[in-house]
């Protein structure tokens, strides 16, 4: 491609037939090869070099060589024409070429395409002497125009026709040298001056075209503010054409002519309710989408009749009564049932009766008898018959046969014969020796056993002479194998029987309580030498000191005496997991642990001895459910308490509250409160009074351990709420002191129609509170409670709505002898009317009462040269607000002098800004001196040129009064100074300490701000806000969009800021300090790079003054989570790094930031560097080499709320 560069100009190339005349213009800057060069202002002349040839790209040869130098004098003409030479294509490189020759054919057409274009001017312009000259041309050499002896004051701004050396202006402009237009500020180059009216481009509006226009006009239904409509409420759109819906539905239906139609499940004005399944039948109420059903109804929607308790999953619910399982009764099914209800004969506990005195059995059918006849008799309607050997009413008394036939002493149930008795009831004549136990006494003779003989059958013989199949040993037959027998007749058996029974054929027959082959073993249930003493089982077993976890077992011992006792506990839930104990047999009692809390155990006892079991007896019972604990009170008022508690372990029905007044005077309420609850609400309690609270837990019929705590409500709450000295923006509240000590009070205001609160603590010394800051006719909920410690007691509330504040910027224009306009700023609040009262005299007041939506109002009939006082006030239903007042004197109606110095006038009056005009005087002033002041503040000083008659005051303070002086200086007349006052409008945040009071101020706009962070007594700092992203209010302290800014600094630029609030800045860490220390923050990074846009979101964001450490949580957002990393870092710079890392991060990364080996986010890093980890990085969204192109850090309070916008 071709690079012609000419040596020092650079020069437009025209066809070689037409030259440029190059006139010097004033002295300002020449462009040098691509650097910009001054130029003395003084210079008489300046040379200029001409070189032909072509400057090749690389080439570094000086340019003045082979040039041509000229000394041009200031105001001389220099004619130029250009020369191209064409190189023929076979011109080699080394022959001089200027390596052009591949783009020679496309070059020679664009050099014949522009030899057309100017010969079609040239022939439009009439040939080279035509009309086409300027009249800046018209001294050259090439135009027709001659110069004339009378010329008009620069060409008349090319704006006008000069006549005899005057100019005659175009309609639209005026002057000497119609350089004025007669449109308002020359229509702000965005629109037309036609015949003195501004005829303004699409998209701007006003007298001077400054406004941004809207759409449609807002369809007057909004205020175009900035180009956009703030739509009225209830419509919306661009243009305000489309009518709202409230909260636009909340994305939960869809918006239809003003009305939201809700998508299923969904209802309410706004969509914002979730809906109920037949909106609960009407019985019950719908929250959060699920009906809450009325007493006695259940069902997803409330449509079918409950049972009490549900009836515990214990039976079914019948037309709302319980049908309940077997084993269960109670109208919830939450009681065990009893056989035959116990026949009304005892009490039915958990299932099992306890029978009352005189009656026993499962149902306490059987009527009982004492001791239950001691296990030694039968129970026979209450009587008992005594087994053989026993006797007695209880069966307690061992017996003997025939009561020792009164021939012996019954003696533990033996009987001691008398001498020459025997027998077991001594009835038998006794005979010698007893006959040796040999054999019986019959009347007193012994008649011998076989194998005895004698008189006392003390001897022994052989029955048979043991039947030659044995030998005879002391009488006694040792017989052969396979016999047996006294006589060896019979066929032997195992062991003889041991003496324990007859052999049959060589089978044992047992005697009565013996078994086995041989018969040497017991029957089962009974022990003992001859096997007849039962192993009877333990007698009333019952269970004590039943716990969560433990439960202790009690027994009476039965006459056996056993070595152990084996215990098995078997859970009825989990009836394949039991607990098996063996204690020792001289226990009467064993406490068992570990048990599982609320559950139903069988516990079996049985005893053991000589490796065989007794009979086993049974018992049930059930450990109490776990109850609740650490119960306590987590807030109190005059008569409420709050009570939470920590949920207990197991299943449970209900919690049972019971308050009682310690005192023991008066009656306990009790409370049941949901399972799945751990808080409670008490109400209706006395001020000052002591409570005992209890909690337990409930499981059917059973309780746990109660949970116990004590409360004393909260003060005494105040009384008598007054409300004085009310104005548009403040009043006095009062209220009478409590009696009880107290150790102050909280007074919280709220605004009705913006819905914030605010709240004031104050000492119990004061009783009265001034509130400001206040909305002008608005109206405020107020509530005082009393504080005692952490507990408050229960509020008083009261309504007053604040005076409507006047009028501002109150001023007469056009004045004449009988006539003057008022204008005025309106008053803030939405008022119903303004009343005027205007005259020259007390005896000739006149007043005029006008709608609330006036601005302005023509007097007329007035006197001349009369100085008339003239008052506003606004009226909002039966108040009226403090008055605005001005003064004006109307004219003698001579004419006079129009154009004198004077008329100081403000306009255009705002919160912030006011805009000041005045008529100059016919000699023109040199400059003018503007001062300016308000109450507790310095006097401010402007120095306004001569030519200007309006100013702009910018940064005032709001609701404050501004007295002006304007004095002429500088070659003009001697006046006396002008001075007016004005004040300015009222702000709800005046002196707002961040972007979201500046938010509710109404301020919708992002911009730049001056905030207090440190309250009006603090200097101001000039932010920018950002009032559109995430509902607005946030202060931005931090954005990269360009690199126009370098961020590499020291520690002390990093403590102070720097850059641009428009562009690229960082807001400094002594303000982000001041910021975060007064309330706490929330923290939003918006990250942007072509079409992509994610944020991150932290709830906890500030800083600790000691090194601005950072404190950051609670993500949030689309970005990823790169800050929390640097949470508790030092900031560092490249001066100043005090952090413990393996490098000096800020040096290696090139930034300020809270470093931590080093980073996972760097926004302060190299803008535009994708290398090293050094560029501006948020490492989650796009990794550490990628340097992002926008980044923006803001803060706002956490607590902030954005308001809806209409």
């Amino acid at each position: 491609m071709f690079s012609f560069i000419p040596s020092l100009l650079l020069l437009l190339l025209l066809p070689r037939a037409a030259p440029t005349l190059l006139t010097p213009s004033p002295p300002r800057e020449l462009e040098v090869r691509g650097q910009w060069i001054p130029r003395d202002n003084k210079q008489d002349s300046f040379k200029v070099v001409i070189s032909e040839g072509c400057v090749t790209q690389g080439d570094s040869s000086d340019a003045s060589e082979g040039g041509k130098e000229i000394d041009l004098t200031a105001g001389s003409s220099l004619v130029l024409t250009h020369k191209i030479k064409l190189i023929p294509s076979g011109f080699g490189s080394g022959s001089g070429s200027c390596g052009c020759e591949a783009d020679f054919a496309a070059l020679r057409e664009r050099l014949e395409r522009l030899e057309r274009e100017v010969s079609s001017l040239r022939e439009k312009c009439g040939g080279p002497e035509g009309g086409c000259c300027t009249s800046k041309e018209s001294k050259g050499a090439g135009c027709s125009i001659k110069t004339e002896t009378d010329e008009c004051p620069n060409e008349c701004s090319d704006q006008g026709r000069c006549v005899d050396g005057k100019c005659v202006c175009f309609p639209g402009f005026s002057g000497p040298d119609c350089s004025e237009s007669d449109c308002p500020g020359n229509c702000n180059d965005k629109g037309r001056c036609i015949n003195g009216q501004c005829v303004c481009d699409p998209g701007f509006t006003g007298p001077d075209c400054s406004e941004n226009a809207c759409p449609g006009n807002c369809n007057n239904q909004g205020q175009c503010v900035n180009g956009k409509c703030v739509c009225s409420e209830g419509f919306s759109g661009p243009s305000c054409s489309d009518q709202s819906c409230p909260g636009n539905c909340n994305n939960k239906g869809r918006c239809v002519n003003g009305q939201c139609l809700c998508n299923p499940g969904f209802t309410g004005p706004d969509c914002s309710q979730r809906a109920c399944p037949d909106n609960c039948s009407d019985r019950g109420r719908c929250v959060n989408g699920k009906c809450v059903c009325d007493s006695g109804f259940t069902g997803a929607d409330c449509s079918e009749n409950s049972c009490p308790g549900n009836c515990n999953n214990k039976g079914r619910c019948m037309n709302g009564q319980c049908v309940c399982n077997p084993g269960f009764t109670g109208p919830d099914c939450s009681k065990r049932s009893c056989p035959d209800n116990c026949n009304n004969r005892g009490r039915c506990v958990n299932g099992q009766c306890e029978c009352e005195s005189g009656f026993t059995g499962p149902s306490c059918s059987d009527e009982s008898c004492p001791g239950n006849c001691n296990n030694r008799g039968r129970c026979v309607n209450g009587e008992c018959v005594c087994d053989e050997g026993f006797g007695g009413p209880d069966c307690l008394e061992i017996t003997c046969p025939n009561d020792c036939t009164d021939r012996g002493k019954c003696v533990d149930g033996r009987c001691e014969c008398e001498s020459g008795f025997t027998g077991e009831d001594c009835s038998q004549v006794s005979c010698p020796g007893n006959c040796n136990s040999r054999g019986r006494c019959v009347n007193g003779q012994c008649v011998c056993d076989d194998g005895f003989t004698g008189s006392d059958c003390s001897e022994k013989a052989c029955p048979n002479n043991c039947s030659n199949r044995g030998k005879c040993v002391n009488g006694k037959c040792v017989c052969e194998v396979g016999f047996a027998g006294q006589d060896c007749g019979a066929k032997g058996c195992p062991g003889n029987c041991n003496s324990k029974g007859r052999c049959v054929k060589g089978r044992c027959v047992c005697r009565r309580g013996f078994k086995g082959p041989d018969c040497s073993q017991c029957e089962d249930g009974m022990t003992g030498p001859n096997c007849d003493t039962a192993m009877s089982g333990v007698s009333q077993l019952s269970t004590r000191d039943i716990s969560e976890t433990d439960v202790t077992l009690f027994w009476n011992p039965p006459h056996v005496q056993y070595d152990t006792y084996h215990l098995t506990f078997s859970s009825q839930k989990e009836s394949e997991q039991q607990i098996s104990v063996q204690v020792g047999g001289s226990l009467t009692s064993f406490t068992q642990t570990g048990l599982a809390a609320g559950q139903e155990y069988t516990v079996s006892i049985s005893g053991e001895m000589e490796g065989r079991r007794g009979a086993e007896r049974t018992a049930q019972f059930m450990t109490l459910i776990s109850g609740p604990t650490n119960l306590r009170v987590v807030k109190t008022t005059s008569t409420t308490a709050v009570v939470q508690w920590e949920h207990s372990q197991g299943e449970i029905d209900r919690y049972r509250l019971t308050v009682t007044p310690s005192d023991g005077e008066g009656r306990s309420e009790e409370l049941t409160i949901p399972p799945g609850q751990d808080s409670a609400h008490i109400e209706q309690l006395e001020a000052g009074r002591l409570y005992d609270i209890i909690l337990e837990a409930e499981k059917g019929t059973s309780r746990s351990k109660p949970a116990t705590t004590q409360v004393t409500p909260g003060p005494e709450p105040p009384k008598d709420l007054v409300f004085s000295e009310v104005t548009d923006n403040s009043l006095t509240v009062s209220w009478t002191k409590p009696k009880s000590p107290i150790s102050g009070f909280k007074v919280t205001y709220t605004s009705i129609k913006d819905g914030e609160p605010m709240s004031v603590s104050i000492d119990r010394g004061n009783s009265t509170l001034g509130l400001s800051q206040l909305s002008p006719g608005s109206s405020y909920e107020v509530s005082v409670v009393s504080i005692l410690g952490l507990d408050e007691s229960d509020p008083i509330a009261d309504f007053f709505m604040t005076l409507p504040d006047p009028p501002t910027d109150l001023r007469a224009v056009n004045v004449t002898n009988t006539k003057a306009l008022l204008l005025w700023q309106p008053a803030l609040a939405a008022v119903d009317k303004y009343a005027i009262v205007y005259g020259s005299g007390t005896d000739s007041e006149l007043r005029v009462t006008l709608s609330g939506n006036a601005a302005e109002q023509q007097l007329s009939g007035l006197q001349g040269s009369t100085t008339y006082t003239i008052t506003i006030s606004s009226q909002l239903g039966s108040k009226e607000s403090s008055e605005a007042s001005t003064s004006f004197t109307t004219t003698s109606g001579s004419g006079g002098d129009g154009d004198g110095f004077g008329d100081l006038q403000s306009k255009d009056v705002t919160p912030r800004t006011a805009r000041l005009s005045w008529k100059p005087h016919t000699k023109p002033a040199g400059s003018y001196r503007l001062t300016y002041q308000t109450e507790g503040q310095e006097v401010k000083e402007v120095v306004v040129d001569g030519s200007v008659t309006e100013f702009n005051l910018s940064r005032l303070h709001p609701s404050s009064r501004y007295t002006v002086q304007l004095q002429a200086e500088s070659g003009g007349p001697n006046t006396a100074p002008l001075s007016t006052h004005f004040t300015t409008g009222t702000l709800r945040f005046p002196f707002p300490t961040d972007c979201s009071q500046e938010l509710l101020n109404d301020i919708l706009t992002s911009g730049e701000v001056d905030i207090f962070p440190q309250g009006r007594s603090g200097p101001p700092v000039m932010v920018y806000c950002d009032m559109e992203t995430d509902g607005g209010g946030w202060t931005v302290f931090q954005r990269r969009k360009d690199g126009s800014v370098d961020f590499f600094r020291g520690w002390k630029e990093y403590i102070k800021g720097f850059g641009s609030l428009s562009g690229e800045f960082w807001l400094g860490l002594d303000n982000l300090y001041n910021l975060t220390s007064m309330t706490k923050m929330t923290l939003r990074v918006d990250l942007r790079d072509e079409d992509e846009a994610v944020f991150a979101k932290y709830s906890t964001f500030e800083l600790v003054k000691r090194n601005y450490k950072l404190i950051v949580g609670g993500y949030s957002g689309t970005a990823g989570d790169s800050l929390s990393y640097h949470s508790q870092r030092i900031f560092s710079t490249k001066d100043r790094d005090l952090a413990s890392s393996i490098t000096r991060c800020a040096m290696s990364y090139r930034g300020g930031w809270w470093y931590k080996n080093c980073h996972k986010a760097n926004l302060n890093g190299v803008y535009g560097k994708d290398i090293n980890h050094q560029g501006v990085i948020w490492t989650t969204w796009k990794g550490k080499e990628f340097s992002i192109a926008f980044a923006e850090m803001k803060m706002r309070p956490a607590a902030f709320s954005p308001p809806n916008r209409g």
